[in-house]
Parts: structure tokens; C-alpha cells; sequence
């Protein structure tokens, strides 16, 4: 390449510095592009490109660009992360663990390539090095708190309760949260609780909350004089769920006075004390128990759909980016399952989704049953209704897999592999009417997992179908 070329790209690139700066994105790829095309040898220009079209959702675009960044400087570890997360965005996972190995190449003392690489292998489901990985991490690192709480998840994913449950207590300073919430009492600690009044609080998301509580049981077992601060939502579901626990709404005021508890404890550090190995898990998950008028009304509303097995379905969380999507399947995946006979399909989605929903039925000739009148995200008495009510569900990990397996519905659970509430195991140690299809890691393609679940669920309706004649 003459003098004058390269003369002519330090001058795009310069120009695009100049749009980039100004917010002009369309303009500063254009010259970024001239740059390189007039000389290829602009790192620069290939990692400022790569930035703009990450930043336009091109990542695939971006991947190459930030290979071409790589590439022209092998020992600027910054391009190679920033490869790998772009690999990772393509669920190219294998590729993005190379990338940040060669990261951790050019800075083998810094955590950055090996929490990255760690994301990587807990992406495909490989807890060991993954685990590995997110130690060396801290090791170099010690206030990475993202290592840490990744940490604690892929150890209590391959079933490492010892280790996890102390490890997951890092989530309060990843999330900046006081651990207290400001009572006056001490925490618990696992001290006996005998005559005890302990105050459970909650936290996290929805649910969590459901697969925490069914700890409950437990500490009163232990002779413990419980309250339990429960989102308004579930409040009913919980008192009959507990009888002889004081269960209030948390509606962020001051509960009791100050001489009123023994101790105090956040939802999620109970499991720390009370499921500290596999063996501790109750033989018996469920622990929610239906209104009986909105069982019936279900039972009579499903009814009238005709013969075939009632199926419940949610295929994704109702918070999503661009990132959580990949964790979830679209219904156009569903085909296996759709073309199930003999299924009465029933609708468990909350939020907006009846685009998603009439797309599936034209694309599968199918029909999903739903009723515009009820609210499936608040009122959970009506969900939990629906859910007694049904003959089995299939479901994303969301709280409506936590509802189905606390109120022992047969449940199947799409999982991309990341979902470490299962621990590793087939069946959710925590509610075992939960089977668990795992996306393979290695192959982000969801066909395997769906086709498992249509297998499985093929043969379940065909018990169900004999156990109903012979009983008729």
C-alpha cells in the first residue's frame, strides 16, 4: 500500500473519529469503512467499526471486525474480549472461549479473560471450568462481583450446595442491597430456632420467592414461631400454605417493635442452613393449595373445551432484552409439540402476547386457548387455580415453572442449561413434577429439547388417556 493510501485512510479514520464523537454513527462507519478499505492495516478503524456495529445489534458484522482489530494488534487483549463477547452474542461459544484465551495470553494476571471465559463454559452447561475459571478470576480479582455471584451460580448448578449456598450470600453487595433491610434483630445464622420467633422477609423476583418459601416448612419444623413478609400477591396462597405462620404483605413499613423477633433472615439464606445437601430436600415438593371456588371455576371453564389433555404453556420471561432472549424459545420452535394430537393447548404467558400467539396458530393450524378477562400476572390465586386444574404445563424458567412445581402440576422445563435451581439433576430437586429439557451448550439449537419434550409428553398423554379409560 503507497504513502498516499495510507495518507488517505489516517484520513477516513480521522474523519470517523470526528462523526463518532459527534453521535453521527452512520457517518463514522461509512469512513471507517473507507479507511480500511484504503488501508487494511488500521487497527484502529476495524475495533472503532466493530464498537458502532455492536452498538447497532450487527453482531455478526461486529465479530469481524473486531477479528480483523485482533488480528492486526495479537497482543491487545481488549479486541480479543471484545471478540469473544461477540462470539458468545452468536452463541458461538467454543469460539469465544478461544478468543479469551488468547485475552488471558496477553494479560495472564488480570481477571477480565477468565470471568469472560468462565461466561463462556456456563453458557454450554460446563460447570468445572467454568467454576474454575471464575476463581482464577478472583483470584486476581477479589472484589469482582460478578465473578463472585457467577461463581455461587455455576456451584449450586453442578451441585455443589456446600460451597454455593455460603457463596450466593455475595448477591447482596453485587446488587448493592443491605443484607439486614435495617431490622434490629440478629440475623440467623442456623442457630436452634426452638421457641424462636424468626421473621422471613423477601426478596429477589417472584419466582424465587415461591421456590425459597417452600423452605418454610422447615424452620417451623425446627420448632420456629414464624412470621413471613410475602409479596401481596402471594400472601393468600402462602397462609394456606403454612398454617400456624403469620404471613403479612411487604408493603415497606415497620412490621413490629423491636422486641419482637429473636431473629431475622432474607428468604434466600435458608436453603444455606436448612438444604445444605442433596438429602436435605423434602421428599415432597408442592406446598400450594388452590382456592377451592377458583379450582372449580377452572375445572368447569376447561371442561367445556372438549376431550384431550389440557396443557399449560409459557415460553418466556415478560422482561425481555436482547441479550435474555436467546435464553428463552419463540413459539414458531413449538412445532414438534404442536403437532401433538390430542392436546388442548391453554395459555399461561403473562404480559402482552397475542401477537406471538395468533403468529403460532396460523403457522401450526392450532388453538391456544386463553380469556382476555384474567390477569396471569397479579392474580396468582386464579393462576394457581389454572395451573391445579390442568393436566400438565410446559414452561420457560420463569415463576410460572415455581407456581406449576410448588402446586405439583407435571411439568416440563425448557432451560438453555443455565437454570441452576435444578442443580444438575433431571428433576428439580426443589419440586419434583418438574422435568427438566436442557438446550445443549455446544449446539444452541432448541429442536433437541423440544423434540424431548414432545417424546415425553407424547407418552404422558398416553397414561393419562389409558388410566382415564380403565377408570371409566
Amino acid at each position: 500500500m503507497s504513502g498516499a493510501f495510507r495518507s488517505l485512510g489516517l484520513a477516513a479514520l480521522k474523519r470517523g473519529l470526528q462523526a463518532q464523537g459527534l453521535g453521527d454513527a452512520e457517518r463514522a462507519i461509512a469512513e471507517y469503512r473507507r479507511a480500511i478499505k484504503l488501508e487494511p492495516g488500521l487497527s484502529a478503524a476495524h475495533f472503532n467499526l466493530a464498537q458502532l456495529l455492536r452498538e447497532r445489534g450487527d453482531y455478526a458484522a461486529a465479530a469481524q471486525s473486531f477479528e480483523g482489530a485482533a488480528r492486526l494488534r495479537p497482543m491487545a487483549g481488549d479486541a480479543w474480549i471484545n471478540l469473544g463477547a461477540m462470539y458468545e452474542r452468536l452463541e458461538r461459544f467454543r469460539d469465544a472461549i478461544g478468543a479469551y484465551e488468547r485475552a488471558i495470553a496477553c494479560d495472564p494476571e488480570g481477571a477480565a479473560g477468565f470471568y469472560n471465559r468462565g461466561n463462556a463454559y456456563a453458557a454450554m452447561g460446563q460447570w468445572d471450568p467454568s467454576i474454575a475459571s471464575y476463581k482464577q478470576a478472583i483470584g486476581f480479582a477479589a472484589d469482582h462481583l460478578d465473578a463472585q455471584w457467577n461463581l455461587a451460580c455455576a456451584q449450586l448448578a453442578s451441585g455443589n450446595y456446600k460451597d454455593g449456598w455460603t457463596q450466593y450470600e455475595w448477591r447482596w453487595r453485587r446488587d448493592k442491597l443491605d443484607p439486614t433491610r435495617g431490622w434490629p434483630w440478629p440475623v440467623w445464622k442456623g442457630e436452634p430456632v426452638a421457641g424462636k420467633r424468626v421473621l422471613v422477609w423477601r426478596e429477589q423476583g417472584l419466582g424465587d420467592e415461591i421456590l425459597f418459601a417452600s423452605a418454610v416448612r422447615e424452620l417451623v419444623a425446627r420448632g420456629a414461631e414464624v412470621t413471613l413478609v410475602a409479596s401481596a400477591r402471594l400472601t393468600t396462597l402462602f397462609q394456606r400454605a403454612f398454617p400456624g405462620v403469620d404471613v403479612v404483605a411487604d408493603l415497606a413499613g415497620d412490621l413490629r417493635s423491636p422486641d419482637e423477633f429473636h431473629f431475622h433472615t432474607p428468604i434466600g439464606s435458608l436453603p444455606r442452613y436448612l438444604r445444605a445437601n442433596r438429602d436435605s430436600f423434602p421428599l415432597e415438593g408442592r406446598y400450594l393449595v388452590p382456592e377451592t371456588r377458583s379450582a372449580t371455576r377452572w375445572t368447569e371453564r376447561l371442561a367445556t373445551l372438549g376431550p384431550g389433555l389440557t396443557v399449560g404453556i409459557c415460553w418466556r420471561s415478560g422482561l425481555i432484552d436482547e441479550q435474555r432472549k436467546r435464553q428463552y424459545t419463540s413459539l414458531l420452535d413449538w412445532g414438534p409439540l404442536f403437532a401433538l394430537p390430542g392436546i388442548l393447548w391453554v395459555n399461561l404467558q403473562y404480559g402482552e402476547c397475542e401477537a406471538e400467539i395468533v403468529e403460532a396458530e396460523q403457522e401450526f393450524g392450532i388453538q391456544i386457548h386463553r380469556w382476555p378477562d384474567e390477569d396471569l400476572k397479579n392474580d396468582l390465586e386464579g393462576v394457581v387455580g389454572l395451573l391445579s386444574s390442568l393436566d400438565a404445563c410446559v414452561t420457560a424458567p420463569t415463576a410460572v415453572s415455581s407456581l406449576a412445581g410448588a402446586v405439583g402440576t407435571a411439568t416440563w422445563e425448557l432451560d438453555a442449561g443455565g437454570d441452576w435451581t435444578a442443580h444438575g439433576e433431571e428433576r428439580s430437586p426443589w419440586f419434583h413434577s418438574i422435568r427438566m429439557a436442557r438446550r445443549r451448550g455446544d449446539h444452541p439449537d432448541w429442536a433437541p429439547a423440544i423434540r424431548q419434550v414432545a417424546r415425553e409428553l407424547s407418552a404422558f398423554a398416553s397414561a393419562h388417556n389409558q388410566a382415564f379409560a380403565e377408570v371409566g
